[in-house]
């Protein structure tokens, strides 16, 4: 807790002397021009921290937070590297579970492209896992041409461990008593509140994501290794594999130190050679130039729980949100530049606000009646809400372990007049109106309350189901025994006919070349809507007020919970699980909401 409010005095006092001026004055010195790239270069690329899902718009955000590198950031420039006769390898750092399964494999696919140029591709790790699970990241390793480890190290590769928690029992101590409804059974989001065990249908429902994703695993290291994938499984059973058992398994190339596999690299790639960030490269080479005649497409990108109105700094989230204003101000500066033939969203979201999800959905259908049409490209999850912004699409991508559909929806509220009662807090009620008090959490529902409120998620549900069957064209009977709430992983979606095809943000981009009528592989400009500010331009955007953002909300509190956000990074996998409750209590429009997937990485 020190180091958190030391962090926060310090963004404060970064604040203070940058509002002097003398912040501009240092960062227009750092404006420089690019600099010049050795003949021979060999790329560096840390992922043991995770990727931002989008880049920083607010000035706070794109100042505190911790690393300002995005997916997107890191599959272009290996893309851009591998057209570079400079570049001659690359060198990456692993070891954490700190991508979601969906943005590993897009990582993986990156680096099989950039290896496929010709060019060598090593990964090191201290270990894969240690006292805790490595599948993960050892599944993103298993992409490398050579997996190097850290004598003394071990395989973690233990498979993968869903954990969920139920806490109705603690709050039936309490004396707080959930009143959430759901459609339909599937829809799981509430049950650790609602339920001391988990139903028969989130049983069913979580066997078949967490066997889905542990299949597309043990197949892709099985394909990366060279190795049968019932080799893989037998060793999966066996780990955590020690550092010479996983030399003798295949599974490691060789034991080593970091800077041992750095000299290795460099040697290789020949006199002259230099390490350089991935970062620092993509900055100095700049994007390849595009074809004069290139086709403009624009990148929208939402990612977070969606909400209305502009994205928030939520520090139990991380970061910013899918704020629904945001994202429909991209759409409509896209459509009415005339310069842009199509539309390339980036969802990842667990879902959110039905009316806002909706907004968006307004937004994609405009897009098309100007006749710019939408590919969606998922991210790790685009689930509920996140599904409800993308059913529209002329065509939806998602990765194999995306987490999709959850078409479903819940909604209710918190009643703690029993925990306040305990700790001696009274109220007293003044009301006019006979439901004005539906949403207190001082009261529980009387029946007419409980009526409206399952009217309105039978409306909402109707909606979603109808929706869906009309945007995917699907008969509705279909939509009826695969919505439910249920959520499923992108391979099966792609089989219920909820999604297009199987592939990241390069095969989302041939879908959208197949919609303007050109060849896969034609050149295009992928441009983002909004435009992501440099630092300098973030800068004076903070000292310029920000605009309408600015005015939004306080500057100290955006600093503060950006800065929270950053310090409670290690804790996010057991703050997301309580998302719902504080969500309900707070009563916010968080109807359509998948469940925390409680797996790895997410």
């Amino acid at each position: 807790m020190v180091r958190v409010l030391v962090r926060i005095f310090a963004v404060i006092g970064l604040l203070s002397v940058l509002l002097m001026g003398g912040g501009v004055l240092l960062l227009t010195g750092i404006a420089s021009d690019r600099e010049a790239l050795p003949e021979a270069v060999v790329l560096r690329l840390d992922l043991e921290r995770p990727l931002r899902a989008a880049a920083a718009d607010d000035p706070l955000e794109g100042l505190v937070t911790a690393r300002g590198e995005t997916l997107r950031d890191v599959v272009d420039a290996l893309d851009r590297a591998a057209k570079d006769p400079r570049v001659k390898g690359l060198v990456a750092r692993v070891g954490n579970n700190a991508q979601g399964i969906a943005a590993t494999q897009e990582l993986r696919a990156a680096v099989e492209r950039f290896r496929q140029s010709g060019r060598f591709a090593y990964v090191h790790a201290e270990t894969f896992g240690e006292f805790a699970s490595g599948m993960q990241s050892y599944y993103l390793a298993s992409g490398f041409e050579q997996v190097w480890m850290q004598p003394m190290g071990n395989v973690g590769i233990t498979g993968i461990l869903v954990t969920e928690g139920f806490y109705r029992g603690t709050l039936d101590k309490l004396g707080v008593v959930p009143q959430i409804g759901k459609r339909q059974e599937f829809k799981s989001a509430a049950e650790p509140y609602m339920e001391t065990e988990a139903t028969p249908a989130n049983r069913e429902m979580t066997e078949s994501l967490v066997g889905d994703l542990f299949d597309q695993m043990v197949e892709g290291i099985a394909a990366g290794r060279g190795l049968d994938a019932a080799a893989v499984r037998q060793a999966v059973d066996r780990a955590p594999l020690l550092d010479r058992e996983a030399v003798e398994a295949k599974l490691v190339d060789r034991l080593a130190y970091e800077d041992e596999m750095l000299a290795k690299a460099v040697a290789k790639a020949g006199p002259g050679a230099e390490e350089v960030e991935l970062s620092r490269y993509a900055a100095a080479a700049g994007p390849l130039p595009p074809a004069p005649d290139a086709p403009v497409v624009a990148l929208v990108t939402g990612a977070g729980a969606i909400s209305r109105g502009r994205a928030e700094a939520d520090p139990f989230g991380g970061g910013g949100g899918f704020g629904a204003r945001d994202v429909v101000k991209a759409f409509d500066k896209a459509i009415e530049d005339k310069n842009v033939r199509a539309i390339l969203f980036r969802v990842d979201s667990p879902g959110g606000s039905a009316v806002a999800s909706e907004a968006v959905r307004r937004a994609v259908l405009r897009a098309k009646a100007a006749g710019k049409p939408v590919v969606v490209s998922m991210g790790d999850l685009a689930a509920s809400g996140g599904y409800w912004v993308s059913m529209d699409a002329d065509r939806i991508v998602a990765q194999p372990g995306t987490i999709t559909g959850s078409i479903g929806v819940l909604g209710g509220k918190v009643v703690t007049t029993g925990l306040t009662e305990k700790l001696g807090i009274g109220y007293t009620l003044f009301s006019r109106g006979a439901n004005a008090g539906m949403w207190s959490d001082k009261t529980p529902y009387d029946p007419a309350e409980l009526a409206r409120r399952e009217a309105m998620l039978d409306d909402i549900y109707a909606k979603f189901t109808g929706l869906v069957a009309a945007g995917r064209d699907l008969p509705p009977e279909k939509v009826q025994q695969i919505a439910r709430g249920r959520a499923w992983t992108g391979r099966q979606a792609l089989e219920l006919g909820l999604v297009d095809a199987l592939g990241g943000a390069e095969t989302a981009l041939d879908q959208v070349r197949a919609a303007i009528g050109l060849q896969p592989g034609a050149p295009v400009r992928l441009v983002p809507f909004p435009r992501p500010r440099g630092r300098l331009e973030l800068v004076m955007g903070l000292l310029g007020g920000g605009g309408e953002e600015a005015q939004a909300d306080g500057v100290g509190a955006r600093a503060a919970a950006l800065v929270l956000g950053e310090a409670l990074e290690p804790y996010r996998p057991v703050l997301s699980q309580l998302e719902p409750l504080l969500a309900a209590a707070r009563q916010e429009e968080r109807v359509l909401m998948m469940p925390p997937p409680g797996l790895p990485g997410y």
